[in-house]
């Protein structure tokens, strides 16, 4: 709406008398702006009260017909396009498409927003018709006041012109986050378009947060703190004085492990939620599985820390004494449990698929827990085949690292096994040098110790077992100690008689109970 007109100071067009009825009228209308479901019984309300009744059916019909019209046409402040491209706005609802166009584009209450005119592709926004000299953006703040004395009105249009981007300007947009500093830094650049401004809104136009630049190279280094981790449509808005470009990149703030609080915090106090033996599951068809979830969708829900067993297909299984995979090359690694012909995967296929998620998600810091029956070699060359190794994190001693730090060095993959230490292979660290663990052969709940096994409890890191077996696991199992208060007690129990952050609860079927929110829920508490 032109600030110049609706400005005016003048009465309602509408062709009504102040009076009852227009006061009615206007009362209604305000009230199916800000509250639609409940417009009609104030103003019977107020009606009858003040009405008579011998005129009640009469008023109330012309009221409605009244009512209809001047909804339907009141205060519009229409937006159009000349040229291709779309007008935004930092409300989000007064927005207008180019198919779409003209907007009629109603206002009620308070009208005060920005809009922005975001160009087609091959076009360039030469300027706002109807917006005095304002450029790039059009600002306008009226009061509800003088909006209502234009109610009924059709206001001259808001025009945004596109032309032939005849210079073709192009905006190349690219963005770097750091993990450990929290930041994100967004650099913009240009061809064929010198801005003298550039202004980048994180969370769009409607969230009103603007950032600005006035001289190359522009770039932009904001606080990941203030974000949740998750997508974000960050428009960046390009002024040379004569043309404004404009364009959105969508730009995913990864958090560590989903969150940005973890960052900052070592390796050793955060908690992680750990599949026991994750690749029995029942989506790939294993008898007897420990899991549901395939491992793909084991990381896509949260869980960072996988158990696993490797074994040779020349091996002899433990049950039968027959070997594993006949047939196969004896030196081709499986991942199996116990006995292969129940379930089985080549090793190298099952590592890919965790690369693959690392490679999608460089927020992520996965642990593997490897009873392993291979030798090194063996085990390195499967790593490599999946191109997992250059992931690999190697642990020297002394303190861990922060989230944020792994992160920052792409060394988000902590490899651990229950084999001696080969210097060839200094990534492939010894589980029991590194962490201890609670028992694990409970077969009722009531079982269930905070008493060491293996490993030694100076070590820095807890695997906390929290799964029934009866030669097999089941969700029947699962279903009896996978849910609160049972699991929260356990690790609060445990992490008090060992004054230790448990940092690996290990569960069969992850995808019953309360695990995944439990940790989530812990690991805003804090380290132990």
């Amino acid at each position: 709406m032109p600030i110049a007109a609706i400005t005016q100071q003048t009465s309602m067009a509408s062709g009504f008398a102040e009076g009852p009825l227009s006061t009615i009228l206007r009362t209604v209308s305000n009230t199916f702006a800000s509250e639609p479901h409940s417009w009609l019984a104030p103003a019977i309300y107020r009606f009858r009260i003040t009405g008579s009744p011998s005129t009640y059916g009469r008023i109330m019909r012309t009221l409605f017909t009244l009512l209809l019209l001047t909804l339907v046409t009141a205060c519009s402040h229409p937006l159009e396009i000349v040229g291709e491209g779309d007008i935004s706005s930092s409300t989000g609802t007064n927005n207008c498409a180019l198919p779409n166009q003209p907007c009629a584009n109603y206002v009620a209450g308070d009208y005060d927003l920005t809009y922005v005119a975001v160009p087609h592709a091959g076009w360039v926004f030469s300027g706002w018709q109807g917006c005095g000299t304002q450029f790039p953006a059009c600002s306008i703040n009226v009061p509800g006041a003088i909006v209502d004395q234009h109610w009924g009105q059709t206001m001259p249009p808001l025009r945004a012109v596109f032309v032939k981007g005849r210079r073709s300007p192009a905006m190349t947009i690219s963005s770097s986050w750091s993990a450990v500093a929290e930041t994100l830094t967004v650099e913009v650049s240009f061809a064929s378009i010198t801005p003298t401004t550039v202004q980048l809104y994180p969370k769009g136009l409607a969230d009103g947060w603007v950032e600005t630049d006035n001289s190359p190279p522009f770039s932009f280094a904001l606080d990941t703190s203030a974000f949740e981790p998750g997508d974000y449509e960050m428009l960046v808005l390009a002024d040379d004085g004569t043309n404004a470009i404009s364009d959105i990149e969508l730009v995913t703030v990864n958090g560590c492990n989903g969150h940005s609080h973890l960052c900052s915090r070592r390796y050793d106090q955060v908690r992680y939620a750990t599949t026991h033996n994750a690749m029995s599951n029942l989506a790939n068809g294993w008898i007897g599985p420990n899991q549901n979830w395939d491992v793909p969708a084991q990381l896509e829900a949260g869980v960072r820390g996988l158990m696993l067993d490797t074994y040779r297909a020349g091996d002899l299984n433990e049950l039968s004494q027959e070997i594993q995979m006949p047939g196969v090359d004896p030196d081709t690694a499986y991942l199996c449990h116990v006995v292969c012909s129940i379930g089985n995967q080549l090793l190298v296929d099952g590592l890919s698929e965790i690369r693959e998620f690392l490679d999608v998600n460089p927020g992520a810091v996965v642990t593997l827990i490897i009873e392993s029956y291979l030798n090194h070699e063996i085990t390195a060359e499967a790593f490599s085949a999946a191109n997992l190794t250059p992931y690999a994190y190697q642990h020297a001693g002394g303190a861990w690292p922060t989230l944020g730090q792994m992160i920052d060095a792409d060394t988000r993959l902590v490899v651990l096994q229950d084999v001696s230490v080969n210097p060839s292979y200094p990534w492939l660290m010894n589980v029991w040098d590194n962490a201890f663990e609670t028992q694990f052969s409970a077969s009722v709940p009531g079982d269930f110790s905070c008493t060491e096994n293996r490993g030694s409890t100076s070590n820095e890191l807890f695997i906390f077992n929290h799964f029934l077996t009866n030669v097999f696991g089941s969700a029947t199992l699962a279903e009896q100690v996978n849910f609160n208060p049972l699991l929260l007690n356990r690790i609060n129990e445990c992490e008090t008689f060992h004054a230790t952050t448990a940092n690996f609860v290990t569960v069969d079927f992850v995808d019953i109970g309360d695990t995944l929110s439990t940790i989530e829920a812990l690991n805003e508490v804090g380290v132990f």
